[in-house]
């Protein structure tokens, strides 16, 4: 009898074998218990009997049967002898079924006579086969049982090996990604930072360009300065120099110059207004009389000064395509500034810093406007140019700006000091001022701080027969509105200047007792104690 290790493993209950067939006599259904069972398809599972088999045979008998011819043939074969049983267990197994039953020297003997007898007379004990029969099977369902607990034992152990190995490659693989991972990591560091280190340089280098320009331009621009100062020194040296030896007869060309423009003006713009077509003439005089209170209305804020310089800006800007109305509207404009330091400021001083800036702003916008402003200035105080002339004669006084009454009388002379001290205020004012914002880096100033050392340096030459109390009028009101200014722009030689005026020029007529140098004197004394009055500035 052979036994299949795939029938007992077998998972199909028909092919399995069938111990039920072992017993015949045994009562009721055989339970199976499963052996090692798994969900794994690569171990396999027993099934073994769970109730042990009971073998039902009858009383023992004392007479021996002979053993059937089918299982004497079954013991006889090769098959047999080559499956379970050894070609000499049946002899051993008879032998040892005799030995339990009887341990007698008789039975012995009968046992070797049943041995030695031929097989044909053979008697055998069924019952004791069937049970050899059943132990030898269990014993070898045992076998097969330690066999297959040893072979899931290799399996699991293979299995465990293979899941450690799969586990340990797993590692190993997760292990080379994270180094993966890490260097490339490092490597994207490393170029972030030499990326970083790239920007940098290249910003480093940017900025030490863009310094050097700086500084090249911060050395050039110093150099213009530099040059300009120098410049402004040597022009200042030069005005010294005419000063100290100035020309009156260039003074008095100057002085013709603009006289001879007062009658061109009167020729070639007044008149030919007066006879030009009605429609002009309406214009114009609607802007004049928008024009006159403007005048007026200044104060000393800069927001009402702003709004006064648009408007007249607006109105002058209205009559620029006509060039004859445009020039009439700036000589309005220069007559009614120069009457508004004849009224206004010879009233209130102050009020010169207002209308000095508007003034400027004027004179900056329009360049037209500053030629129309001096000739206006020259002709009612030539003192402006330094201009001075014998007043013994009518021309001489007429020359000098000296008005007549209603009566044809000329006017009284501390009417005519105070006229000509509040337009030399205006004019000194402006002289000292700063160009407006907009102006300063398209504009030069059309009556810089040189000209009020024209004017101080002139008079101070004026030969002392010509010298009369309004030239102390006319220094004192400049005092009032530059001197400080005046001694920023030019130093220890605005100094001396003032030495020259204040103290030597006044020594000299001090026997005219004229009260202009009186006055004069009382401002130098002041300077000299370190007080220097000056005008209110303007507030927004």
């Amino acid at each position: 009898m052979r036994f299949v290790l795939d029938e007992l493993y077998s998972e199909d209950e028909d092919s399995s074998m069938d111990l039920k067939s072992l017993s015949s006599s045994s009562s009721g259904p055989v339970e199976y218990t499963i052996v090692n069972e798994s969900d794994d398809e690569y171990i396999p599972s027993l099934k073994l009997p769970k109730q042990k088999i009971v073998v039902n045979r009858p009383e023992r008998q004392e007479i021996q049967e002979e053993l059937p011819a089918h299982l004497q043939k079954l013991l006889e074969s090769d098959e047999f002898k080559k499956g379970i049983i050894e070609q000499d267990t049946v002899p051993h197994v008879l032998g040892s079924l005799r030995d339990q039953k009887n341990k007698s020297d008789d039975d012995n003997d009968k046992l070797l006579e049943i041995t030695s007898m031929p097989k044909d007379n053979l008697k055998v004990d069924m019952q004791e086969i069937e049970q050899q029969f059943t132990n030898l099977l269990l014993n070898k369902f045992k076998s097969v049982e330690n066999e297959n607990m040893k072979l899931v034992k290799s399996i699991r152990d293979e299995r465990k090996r293979v899941e450690e190995e799969k586990k340990r490659l797993e590692e190993e693989r997760r292990r080379k990604e994270e180094e993966e991972r890490k260097r490339r990591e490092e490597e994207e560091r490393k170029r972030k930072e030499e990326e970083e280190m790239k920007k940098k340089q290249l910003l480093e280098a940017d900025l030490k360009k863009k310094k050097e320009a700086e500084e090249k331009l911060k050395q050039e621009q110093e150099q213009k300065e530099k040059e300009k100062a120098l410049q402004k020194q040597k022009e200042q040296e030069k005005e010294k120099a005419k000063s100290a030896t100035t020309n009156f007869d260039d003074i008095a060309k100057t002085f013709w110059k603009y006289k001879a423009k007062i009658k061109s003006i009167k020729d070639e713009i007044v008149l030919p207004v007066k006879s030009a077509d009605k429609q002009i003439r309406n214009i114009l005089s609607k802007h004049k009389r928008k024009i006159n209170p403007k005048f007026g209305q200044l104060t000393n804020t800069f927001s009402q000064l702003v709004s006064i310089q648009n408007e007249l800006s607006h109105l002058i800007d209205q009559t620029k395509e006509d060039q004859l109305s445009y020039l009439w509207i700036l000589n309005f404009i220069a007559k009614a500034i120069v009457h508004q330091a004849e009224t206004e400021v010879r009233a209130k001083p102050e009020a010169s810093v207002p209308l000095a800036r508007l003034t400027l702003y004027l004179m900056v916008r329009y360049p037209e406007f500053n030629e129309l402003l001096m000739a206006r200035f020259v002709k009612k105080c030539p003192f402006v140019i330094g201009f001075t002339c014998n007043i013994d004669t009518e021309e001489g006084r007429s020359n000098m700006g000296w008005k007549r009454d209603s009566g044809g009388k000329w006017e009284e002379p501390t009417s005519y000091n105070e006229r000509i001290g509040s337009m030399a205020t205006l004019y000194s004012v402006i002289t000292r001022l700063q160009l407006p914002p907009e102006f300063i880096q398209t504009s030069q100033h059309p009556l810089p701080i040189s000209h009020s050392w024209q004017l101080v340096a002139r008079i101070a030459n004026t030969p002392l027969n010509l010298i009369q109390d309004t030239h102390f009028v006319v220094l004192g009101s400049w005092w009032d509105a530059a001197a400080k200014e005046f001694l920023q722009a030019y130093g220890a030689q605005a100094g001396k200047l003032l030495m020259l005026i204040g103290d030597s020029l006044t020594s000299a007529v001090a026997e005219r007792k004229y009260v202009g140098a009186a006055r004069l004197r009382i401002l130098l004394e002041a300077w000299q104690n370190n007080t220097i009055d000056c005008f209110p500035e303007m507030v927004p």
